[in-house]
């Protein structure tokens, strides 16, 4: 009985959120990143998730942004908040499991990367871009 009510519940656990996207793929634009990721969708609202992997060297105020840029088209020292970046949290950790929600209204079609950038030097760690699917 215990066995089929833990089933049931972790059935109904992982089907709320529903895989929008994934990898473990980064783009390296001054320091490594290491690390599943996904972004994960429910009810209309997204989260970014970094798996219990993830690694990259420590730094001061880095943050995580959505990017109207590709990856590919943003430099190393670009100041990523200044050129229509979206805030989504500052990093709480440079390594393990964690998750971000996006703002509340955010639409993922209007941004083509999320980076990792910190703001106090106007350095871009790296990221990922978004498939437009």
């Amino acid at each position: 009985m215990k066995a089929t009510v833990l089933t049931i519940i972790l059935i109904v656990l992982t089907s709320v959120y529903a895989t929008a996207q994934e990898g473990s793929e980064w783009v390296e634009k001054v320091y490594s990143i290491k690390g599943n990721w996904s972004i994960v969708e429910n009810d209309g609202k997204f989260m970014f998730r970094l798996g219990s992997n993830f690694n990259t060297l420590p730094g001061p105020e880095l943050k995580l942004y959505l990017s109207p840029k590709g990856i590919h088209e943003i430099n190393e020292r670009d100041a990523v908040h200044q050129q229509g970046g979206l805030l989504i949290a500052e990093l709480q950790s440079n390594k393990g499991r964690q998750e971000y929600p996006f703002p509340e209204g955010t639409n993922l079609a209007d941004f083509k990367s999320l980076v990792i950038h910190c703001e106090k030097f106007s350095v871009v760690w790296g990221g990922i871009d978004l498939s437009k699917e």
